[in-house]
């Protein structure tokens, strides 16, 4: 087992009086993942949940995901690149739990209750007054009082608009479909013409039919009293005032702004409080006595043993070491120097407990694959300070700052390739200081055959390193059998095809071939036990399963694309120098500034597109070629039980950071 943290089950058996303690303690040790504990006995049941505590608490929970969403709307974060990089809220512990509780935040949340709550009528009241002043822009030049349009005694009025071309033709209808129908203009806007219809009330329902087919839209301020213009005119003087209104709402909502960090605290508090009842349904419990169980790494042991001892002498904690069948979550243990590349482990997945850790064998090769991607010092070096100011100088988190970790290693890398193949940004050689003038190791344009098959060569060495891991696991396993028909016949079969090249001697490929036949149909295994049909099967599967033996070469090929991917970063850069050079020459400095924006714009893109290029490319050779060959993901990763912090960076009482320094 390589660097999988060796883990623990742990078994906690306490007076029932002590659950909370418990369950308050582990939480702040945050080591222990707790797991479901299943026990079928009479008289043990899980402890029952305070649900109106519970309620109480998602009641509260929603109320500051509330402000801290309404809030949101209005903070500004306080950070370089904020589209890429999430703000972190610095609190210290003491902050943080007193977030649990915190008095003041009932009269924060009635505060911005009623604030949104006055924002939203202002922008109902604001859609409806704008469209009333959109619908009453025909009737404007209308000099009656909108109350005279609705029936008055034997006649019946329809005050509306109808599409201004068809306007001639439902005129014609009208006065087909019924006598003594009165049709008076009042205006226009846009597209649409406003009419006011005059019909005695036994003959409105047949104007009204005509209309209804002929895209009538019946007003709807008929309620409104005042002239057309009056009310458009008291209807602007209300968009007015609700503007009014609405900027002194959003001036204290943004002076409240500053509690925004409170709000966001206050949601990670409270989820960590409702987190500590939850939990306890994972325990089980009688009358007097409860017990949970879960993991817990082995370097640990000692420090959970003695906080539960401290709690209570009575405790019994028990330690088991995990059993075959257990599903124990994985940690990984890597040194320091390793670390970045548990970013590639757990972006495929991380291994059962048990098995190999990828890490250590993928670390190398990617180092070298990234480094054949970018192919530059100069690249490599900017990456670096790059990753190095962003990991340093900016609030980023835990996560981001091992893949700028990851992205220093693949800069040095970059570096390395670069000095062995003299390539500084890409520059010719007579560019160059003197000292760098020195004949370079391996010449990608020159010698581009020779990396091609270099870098087959180095594919090579890839995929029958990650058979062999496979050949190792399956013996360590005591799977003798599956390592023999799976792997070490191929391999038997790739060394008698190898031997015959480099001899040219069809007789090794002949004989290792059968060889490899035999062990990948088990045809020794059936003639033993005299199975001879079926060791006559087995040559016939055998031929088959060596088939797949192709596989391996369109495997090898893939990693020319390293090569590839090299040369059009050199190549990219060429162009920027000549391009640059190009431009120079221009009278009054024109030349200069537009030289130094070429190489600066152009030289940024192609190391960013070569960045990403060489991440995907070189993660895909690991994640397809590489743990094709041995490598099953797919188990749980190891989540202890603690407080939840996202978004947060929680400090001791003593100390506290602001931004990506110490303060």
């Amino acid at each position: 087992m390589m660097a999988i943290a060796s883990m623990l089950r742990i078994e906690v058996i306490g007076h029932r009086s002590l659950i909370a303690e418990t369950v308050t303690l582990l939480q702040d040790i945050g080591v222990v993942d707790i797991a479901r504990l299943d026990v079928e006995l009479e008289g043990i049941n899980r402890p029952a949940l305070d649900s109106s505590h519970c309620q109480e608490l998602d009641e509260r929970i929603a109320r500051a995901q509330f402000v801290e969403g309404f809030l949101g709307r209005y903070h500004v974060a306080d950070v370089p690149f904020k589209a890429f990089i999430s703000e972190k809220i610095h609190l210290t512990e003491d902050e943080y739990e007193a977030l649990r509780l915190d008095e003041g935040f009932p009269e924060l949340y009635r505060e911005c209750e009623e604030i949104a709550a006055r924002l939203a009528r202002i922008d109902r009241e604001r859609a409806r007054l704008e469209d009333l002043i959109a619908e009453l822009a025909p009737w404007k030049a209308v000099d009656v009082e909108i109350s005279q349009l609705r029936e008055s005694g034997r006649v019946a009025f329809l005050a509306g608009t109808v599409p201004l071309v068809h306007g001639p033709r439902i005129r014609q209808e009208l006065r087909e479909a019924a006598a003594d129908v009165a049709v008076d203009e009042a205006g226009r806007a846009g597209d649409r013409e406003a009419w006011v219809v005059m019909a005695y009330q036994d003959r409105i329902d047949e104007a009204r039919s005509v209309l209804a087919t002929n895209g009538f839209e019946e007003a709807s301020f008929l309620y409104l009293k005042g002239r057309p213009a009056a009310e458009i005119a008291r209807a602007r003087e209300g968009l007015r005032n609700i503007a009014l209104e609405q900027v002194e709402l959003t001036q204290r909502a943004r002076e409240l702004e500053s509690e925004y960090g409170r709000a966001v605290g206050r949601v990670q508090a409270l989820l960590s409080m409702r987190d500590a009842l939850t939990i306890r349904d994972n325990f089980v419990a009688t009358e007097q006595a409860f017990a949970l169980e879960g993991w817990v790494p082995g370097r640990m042991r000692e420090a959970v043993e003695e906080r539960l001892g401290q709690l209570d002498p009575s405790f019994e904690v028990v330690f088991k070491a995990p059993e075959q069948t257990d599903a124990v979550p994985v940690a990984l243990e890597n040194p320091a120097w390793l670390r970045p590349f548990e970013v590639l482990t757990d972006l495929y997945g991380r291994p059962r407990y048990g098995d190999i850790d990828p890490t250590p064998l993928l670390a190398g090769f990617f180092f070298l694959f990234f480094g054949l991607c970018i192919g530059d010092a100069g690249y490599g070096a900017v990456l670096m300070i790059a990753c190095y100011l962003m990991k340093s100088r900016l609030d980023v988190a835990p996560g981001v700052k091992r893949f700028m970790d990851l992205m220093i290693a693949g800069g040095l890398a970059s570096i390395i390739i670069g000095v062995l193949t003299r390539s500084y940004f890409a520059l010719p050689a007579e560019s160059l200081p003197t000292l760098l003038r020195y004949e370079p190791l391996i010449d990608p344009l020159r010698d581009i055959v020779w990396m091609l098959v270099a870098s087959v060569a180095i594919g090579v060495v890839h995929v029958l390193f990650g058979v062999l891991v496979n050949v190792y696991r399956l013996i360590k396993s005591g799977d003798w059998p599956t390592a023999v028909q799976d792997d070490i016949s191929s391999l038997l079969l790739l060394a008698a095809i190898a031997i015959a090249a480099l001899t040219q001697q069809a007789m090794w490929l002949a004989w290792i071939g059968a060889v490899a036949v035999a062990l990948k149909g088990r045809v020794v295994e059936s003639l033993i036990a005299r199975k001879f049909k079926q060791a006559l099967l087995g040559v016939g599967k055998g031929l088959v399963g060596l088939y797949g033996i192709t596989g391996y070469l369109s495997d090898f090929l893939s990693y020319t694309r390293l090569v590839a991917l090299g040369l059009a970063s050199l190549l990219v850069g060429q162009v920027m120098n000549t391009l640059a050079e190009m431009v120079s020459g221009a009278p009054w400095g024109i030349g200069l500034v537009a030289a130094a924006l070429i190489l600066v714009i152009g030289h940024t893109f192609n190391i960013v597109i070569n960045i990403l290029g060489a991440f995907v490319h070189s993660a895909r050779l690991q994640f397809v070629e590489f743990f094709g060959k041995f490598y099953e993901a797919g188990t749980s990763n190891y989540t202890p039980f603690s407080r939840r912090s996202k978004s947060l960076v929680l400090h001791p009482a003593a100390v506290r950071k602001e931004g990506g320094k110490p303060s």
